[in-house]
């Protein structure tokens, strides 16, 4: 990229362009002032603060996946706290129980009663799930192997976005008057239009946790899902991750092709004792892709191919800035953060105080 091109390109992400007189263009991507500014109103952006500390202006679902849950209890609770419907996807609802039940300081159980238990029931302890239909969860069962039980989850959060779903519902009808086999997503395909224009009003996101560890054709799975039509409806809102996978070491999202900011509070990363940013990678997963420009990591990419098949990769990478990083692409691209849950929660305790 011309060197008058960057210089152009950079007035349009840092909001303060005076910063530029004082640095040499090619060598900005390592000076934490940069990023220090928050960025224009034009720039999509997200702050990692809003997943992980409760604030947040979105309807929110929380997804619960079948395997272990072995996030802090701290992150868990606000991450919950802050979601608007809470769905356990099959053998997730064990997951959620053994969590609350014993990995937790105290048995928690009856604190996080899930408002949605679907899947195909294949993998799932009916005293577990006698527990929760017991304590208010709506327990529906869908016989279709042509979907997922995420993807069977996806129907559910949908459904409840447009605030249809209770229509149907009903305690005294057989599985709470779902149609077994793929009733959730015949209703889920009726809605689709208003659930597209709804979301051009309204934003919204699901956290989905635990979905990327465990086996290796689950994790691509999950991960396709990242690309579905339903999370790339053009809205008036700027474009924000509308899935976020948070694991046991990292956060895994899809940045829109194009300009894209991720921020995040100072001490996260300024906090040499207890930091809670780590590494990050930026993976083309699907399909090539080409960075235009990154800003902000240690190391920074200009005119950059990814691919998988070359083995051109972004990984193992850090945060050279002190509260935040832009990526441009041409595509959009997986991004994911590994965190340090544990600093995280203490912070969260300091903030609470």
């Amino acid at each position: 990229m011309p060197e008058d091109e960057v210089e152009e390109y950079l007035q349009k992400v840092i909001v303060n362009p005076e910063l530029l007189e004082n640095h040499d263009i090619l060598d900005l991507a390592n000076k934490d002032p940069l990023v220090l500014h928050k960025p224009s109103n034009n720039i999509n952006t997200i702050d990692l603060r809003s997943i992980l500390t409760g604030e947040t202006d979105v309807y929110q679902g929380l997804f619960l996946l079948n395997q272990d849950i072995k996030i802090n209890e701290q992150v868990f609770d606000t991450i919950w706290k802050q979601s608007d419907i809470h769905i356990c996807c099959d053998g997730g609802i064990q997951r959620l129980y053994k969590y609350t039940k014993s990995k937790m300081s105290k048995d928690m159980s009856l604190e996080y009663i899930p408002d949605y238990l679907i899947g195909d029931f294949d993998s799932l302890d009916l005293g577990i799930k006698e527990f929760y239909l017991k304590h208010g969860t709506i327990v529906i069962k869908q016989e279709t192997q042509m979907s997922s039980d995420l993807q069977k989850s996806i129907s559910i959060f949908k459904l409840s976005f447009l605030n249809v779903l209770q229509t149907y519902v009903d305690s005294k009808k057989e599985n709470f008057g779902i149609e077994l086999y793929d009733g959730i997503h015949k209703l889920d395909s009726q809605y689709d239009k208003d659930f597209e224009l709804m979301g051009q009003k309204k934003d919204f996101r699901v956290i989905a946790f635990s979905g990327l560890g465990g086996r290796v054709d689950q994790c691509i799975q999950n991960i396709s899902q990242l690309y579905h039509t339903w999370l790339n409806y053009d809205t008036s809102f700027s474009k924000q991750p509308k899935m976020i996978f948070v694991n046991e070491v990292d956060i895994v999202f899809k940045v829109p092709k194009d300009g894209f900011y991720i921020t995040w509070p100072t001490e996260w990363k300024l906090n040499e004792k207890s930091p809670v940013l780590l590494n990050s990678g930026i993976l083309p997963i699907g399909e090539a892709n080409h960075l235009k420009y990154t800003l902000g990591y240690k190391w920074d990419v200009r005119d950059f191919n990814l691919s998988m098949i070359n083995g051109f990769v972004s990984s193992s990478n850090r945060f050279s800035c002190a509260s935040g990083c832009y990526t441009h692409s041409v595509k959009d691209v997986i991004v994911n953060i590994e965190l340090n849950y544990e600093n995280l929660s203490k912070l969260l305790k300091v903030m609470n105080k």
